[in-house]
This record gives structure tokens, C-alpha cells and sequence, in this order.
């Protein structure tokens, strides 16, 4: 008798169905925590991103404007340096054929003060010119670029 028990529950008329492992609510709440911290995670990144393109791309229009001042003040020093460049080498032209001629007379000095002079603002205009070209170009913004860029690799590896 010990045995019709078990009997008796193996015999029984069931619908076919079969009972399922109950699934345990912790796990699936382990789970959906998982889900939402790499939802929080994505959205952060994205959101981190948005901002990052937005400040690059302020950037580049800033560095746009200074790029175009720096062309305006370039091309007025190109206007002033090309007709000191002529009157430079008419200069010294005249001074040539007056130095020929002030051997005897003593009229160096004031050629020489005067070539000086105009040496002194040709090596100015140069200089300005040189000092202007640095800011030609997107330094900044490539620069910003590769280190987005970076950030994003890093970011992208860490949800491998």
C-alpha cells in the first residue's frame, strides 16, 4: 500500500499540458536592472555626444570667424606691402645712383637713415604677415575631433 500513492499520481488523467519550471522573479528583475543600466548608459553616451558635436561645431564656425579676420588683416597688409616692396626697390635704386654721386659729397648718412627706415617697416610688415598665418587653419577643431573620436572608441569598448 505503500506504493499506491504514487501509483495513483502517475495514473492520473492529465490534459497534456505540462507544468513549467517556475521562472524566479528575482532573475528576471536582475535582467530587466541589466537592460536598464545599458539603456541609462546608451542614452548618457548619446546625450554626452550631442553635446560634444554641438561644442565641435561651435568650434569650427568660431574658428571660421577668425580665420576670415585673419585673411581681412592679411590682405590689408598685402595692399601696403606691395607698393612698400616698389617704393623699397625704387628706393634702392635712387640710393645706388646717389651713393655713386654723394662719394664726393657726403649725402650717405641721410640715404642710409632713409633705407633703414624703410627696411624697418618692411621687416614689420613681415613679421605682422607671419604672425597672422598661424591663424589660418582648423587646429582646434581636428584636434577636437580625434579626441572625440577617442572618447567614443573607449566608450564603445567598454559595452563589448
Amino acid at each position: 500500500m505503500e506504493n499506491t500513492d504514487d501509483v495513483c499520481s502517475k495514473d492520473k488523467i492529465s490534459d497534456g499540458t505540462q507544468s513549467e519550471p517556475h521562472v524566479n522573479s528575482d532573475e528576471m528583475n536582475v535582467n530587466v536592472e541589466e537592460i536598464k543600466d545599458i539603456f541609462n548608459k546608451v542614452s548618457k553616451l548619446a546625450q554626452e555626444v550631442g553635446q560634444w558635436s554641438e561644442s565641435t561645431v561651435q568650434l569650427f564656425f568660431m574658428e571660421v570667424l577668425r580665420n576670415v579676420a585673419a585673411a581681412k588683416q592679411f590682405f590689408v597688409c598685402q595692399l601696403l606691402f606691395i607698393p612698400l616692396l616698389v617704393l623699397f626697390i625704387f628706393s634702392l635704386c635712387v640710393c645706388t645712383g646717389i651713393v655713386l654721386y654723394s662719394i664726393t659729397l657726403n649725402i650717405l648718412i641721410g640715404v642710409g637713415g632713409f633705407l633703414i627706415a624703410m627696411m624697418l617697416v618692411l621687416v614689420g610688415l613681415l613679421y605682422w604677415q607671419k604672425r597672422l598665418i598661424r591663424f589660418f587653419g582648423f587646429k582646434e577643431t581636428v584636434s577636437q575631433l580625434k579626441e572625440g573620436i577617442d572618447v567614443i572608441s573607449k566608450a564603445s569598448k567598454s559595452f563589448d
